[in-house]
């Protein structure tokens, strides 16, 4: 098997527990999405963190591995997010020397029950919710007291296309405040994939008989699975630039070796799903998100996420449409919405916390519904600018950072249009409707450290 430690550094035949990432987590939320198509029963796709930065010991295993089964030699606080293949899935508490812990999940036993907290029918290969045929998101989030102490680990899957997330949640174990001070010290978030005839104490059929798996076939397993898209935020907040860890993990199984034709894992991205999820708009309704195909000409698009059905998350160049609906793999004008907001006002909650100078987010208005030629970037883009080759009116309600603001009115050929907000001229003057002391981190009208 194959098992990789996130680090804020990396020194070439050396071991340094020092190097190792020790990441806190309370009242915070880390995302990820998983792929882990092609692992069958017996096989165990592990993401999770422990105490091996606070660990001095270099254990058996020489690199400071440390766990709450003593694996290397050396027990330490280990909280696994998930360990899981297509079948089964387990979010495990364990304090220093606590085997077992206390999880939630589905699956596993032999003799014994493993978590019952969904079925087969919402989490497996075509499941209604979670079809782990394809790759689906985690969010584990670790709320706390008003003292700063944990209180649970709450985790989420979903997955773009299915309108039923599975949701988590561990409050109730005596080790809570042993691992409330481990993720206070910094934990080290540790990926692994292996194998085993003798799996099924994570994905067995169980004394029930409803667990997943009768058998174990590690044979079987696929030569990786994949990680990627990590971020962490403020529980209930966007995760910033500045909190973007690592982009694409693909950790191998023993006896099979990386494909270097691989695109995903050159670029260290896999392709945003086309259709994101839906969110509801008050007075409107239900909207669907479209994710662009390009940036620009050339350039792929980045990704825009749906979190909780409220909230757009669009990751650096990311770009996308509000439709009716979504048809994967496809583009259409005519599934556009069409927005008429003559005599209307449309309100929005946004979070550019850490979007600084260089960065731009923008949220603006286009004719795409009306423009029936798919473009250059085979969407039906355009703009007022031509980015994709078609010209359309344009209406920036946003295009703005920490410390600028634009609000801007082009019709179809005017690049320049007329603004007004603040910010902006390298050798000419862009608005000055307000100032820095008003807007900007700290600001005291408006603090762009803060949603508003």
């Amino acid at each position: 098997g194959a098992r990789a430690y996130f680090a804020d550094e990396c020194t070439a035949g050396t071991y340094d527990n020092k190097q190792y990432l020790a990441l806190n987590l309370l009242g915070k939320t880390l995302r990820y999405t998983t792929d882990m198509s092609g692992s069958g029963c017996g096989c165990n796709a592990a993401f999770y963190l422990v105490s091996m930065h606070q660990n001095s010991n270099p254990s058996t295993c020489h690199d400071y591995y440390c766990d709450a089964n003593s694996v290397c030699g050396v027990a330490c606080a280990e909280i696994d997010i998930q360990e899981a293949n297509q079948h089964a899935w387990h979010s495990t508490l364990h304090s220093s020397h606590d085997h077992s812990g206390v999880g939630v999940g589905y699956g596993g036993g032999d003799g014994w029950n493993g978590p019952r907290d969904f079925t087969s029918q919402h989490y497996g290969p075509g499941a209604t919710c979670i079809d782990t045929s394809k790759p689906f998101d985690v969010a584990v989030s670790f709320p706390v007291d008003g003292a700063g102490s944990l209180l649970a680990m709450e985790v989420t899957l979903s997955q773009e296309g299915h309108s039923c997330p599975l949701d988590m949640k561990v409050n109730a174990y005596s080790g809570m405040a042993e691992l409330s001070k481990a993720l206070a010290e910094g934990m080290t978030p540790v990926i692994s994939y292996w194998s085993d005839n003798s799996m099924l104490w994570m994905d067995g059929k169980g004394a029930d008989g409803r667990g997943p798996c009768a058998s174990d076939d590690a044979a079987a397993c696929t030569g990786s699975v994949r990680f990627y898209d990590f971020s962490v935020a403020s529980i209930g907040a966007l995760a910033s630039p500045q909190h973007e860890l690592p982009a694409h993990v693909v950790p191998h199984g023993q006896s099979h070796s990386a494909s270097d034709s691989d695109p995903s894992i050159q670029h260290g991205k896999a392709a945003p799903p086309l259709c994101p999820g839906k969110f509801d708009v008050l007075g409107y309704g239900a909207v669907s998100l479209v994710n662009a195909k390009v940036n620009v000409p050339g350039q792929p698009a980045g990704r825009v996420q749906v979190h909780d059905k409220t909230t757009i998350v669009p990751h650096m160049k990311g770009r996308a449409y509000f439709g009716q609906s979504c048809k994967p793999g496809s583009y259409s004008n005519d599934q556009y919405i069409g927005l008429n907001l003559l005599g209307k006002t449309l309100r929005y909650t946004t979070d550019m916390s850490g979007a600084g100078c260089g960065c731009n987010a923008a949220l603006y208005l286009v004719s795409m519904r009306q423009n029936e030629r798919p473009s250059q970037c085979g969407d039906h883009y355009c703009d007022a600018n031509n980015v994709c080759g078609e010209c359309c009116a344009e209406i920036d309600i946003q295009e703005a950072n920490q410390r600028a603001w634009h609000s801007t009115l082009h019709s179809v050929h005017d690049h320049g249009g007329l603004g007004a907000g603040y910010g902006g001229g390298s050798s000419w003057d862009g608005p000055r409707d307000f100032d820095a002391q008003q807007y900007g981190p700290g600001a005291e009208c408006i603090d762009t450290t803060k949603p508003f």
